[in-house]
């Protein structure tokens, strides 16, 4: 079952505006050659990677939640230590949409060795709320809605094997996380 943590108004309106425009400044959001099918045409041109920044007032918002969220996950989760792995800022057009996944092993295939196996903990901060669909669903059964600033967090692994529904109309925008307790795999930010 999965054990999804919900925490509403994570982040303010001001903070979820400021991540948005930064990730329409520094992303294309072109999905003309947008398809499931094909990976890296799934999330090139609208997505944000959080490692470099031309905005002092990002940064220090981004390590902020590294930190709170890492604190989090370890408490939630009883873990020692728990360390920001990645994150980035996605842009979501209508059509799009995500199947049944893991984000640390293929679920289809589990003996199969997956690129980031060393996750732990997955979160979304959901930026907006002002379109239809794009809620975030469980294997379970279990959905979050949608609601600016709302942080969601669980397991990387198949226990909370997760998706996304179509986003039916309007501009899905997030703020995707992942942790890790392998301290190697930090993820620096400059």
């Amino acid at each position: 079952m999965s054990k999804v943590f919900e925490i509403d108004n994570f982040l303010t309106l001001d903070e979820c505006n400021s991540l948005i425009n930064y990730q329409r400044k520094h992303s294309a959001n072109d999905i003309d050659k947008w398809s499931l099918e094909n990976h890296d045409s799934n999330w090139n041109n609208r997505i944000v990677i959080l490692n470099k920044f031309d905005d002092h007032s990002i940064k220090k918002l981004v390590e902020l939640v590294h930190y709170k969220i890492s604190i989090l996950c370890a408490k939630s989760y009883n873990e020692n230590y728990v360390y920001p792995e990645f994150s980035n800022l996605v842009y979501w057009a209508p059509g799009m949409k995500l199947g049944i996944h893991a984000d640390n092993m293929w679920i289809d295939d589990p003996e199969k060795a997956h690129y980031t196996s060393h996750r732990d903990f997955s979160a979304v901060i959901y930026l907006n709320d002002n379109y239809v669909g794009g809620r975030t669903f469980f294997c379970d059964g279990y959905e979050a809605k949608p609601k600016t600033g709302k942080l969601i967090y669980f397991r990387s692994g198949k226990e909370d094997a997760h998706g996304v529904t179509e986003v039916i109309s309007g501009h899905r925008y997030t703020f995707a996380l992942w942790f890790t307790k392998n301290q190697e795999k930090l993820f620096l930010t400059s």
